[in-house]
């Protein structure tokens, strides 16, 4: 069964109006979003960037998302976005939240939206630092 069969109606809908919104936004940048598609999750990748900036796992009624700024670095007034387990989301995504229904959906697109202007390799580059100075310290 694919991630598209096992996800509902609401949850389908959704996910193709994000990504046709964050494409609109990548447009503006001369990047794509592509939307590539696995056994179990979707993942929404910037071409320019060369890097997914969101996992989502759909399920019946909800959507699950992961994204790769920490949770402290996001603007959420909606305060959906929890910290990410490091048993999930592949060690990158360092946030996940939830969707359930359209209640949501408009801070899951502003989330998204963070994700996708994340500088991941800012962010690389902070850790490195901090582990220098560890290893310099020991």
């Amino acid at each position: 069964m694919t991630v598209w069969k096992r996800a509902g109606p609401e949850p389908r809908h959704m996910i193709q109006e994000w990504h046709a919104e964050l494409q609109r936004m990548a447009t503006g940048r001369g990047d794509r979003v592509e939307m590539r598609t696995n056994r179990y999750w979707i993942a929404f990748r910037s071409q320019k960037q060369r890097r997914a900036f969101a996992e989502i796992r759909p399920s019946r009624r909800r959507i699950e998302v992961f994204i790769l700024p920490e949770r402290r670095a996001l603007v959420d007034p909606s305060g959906i976005a929890r910290s990410a387990p490091r048993t999930q989301g592949w060690n990158w995504f360092r946030t996940k939240f939830s969707v359930v229904g359209y209640g949501k959906a408009k801070a899951a697109l502003s989330l998204l939206r963070q994700s996708y202007m994340h500088d991941a390799r800012a962010d690389r580059r902070a850790r490195a630092s901090v582990r220098d100075r560890q290893t310099r310290l020991d």
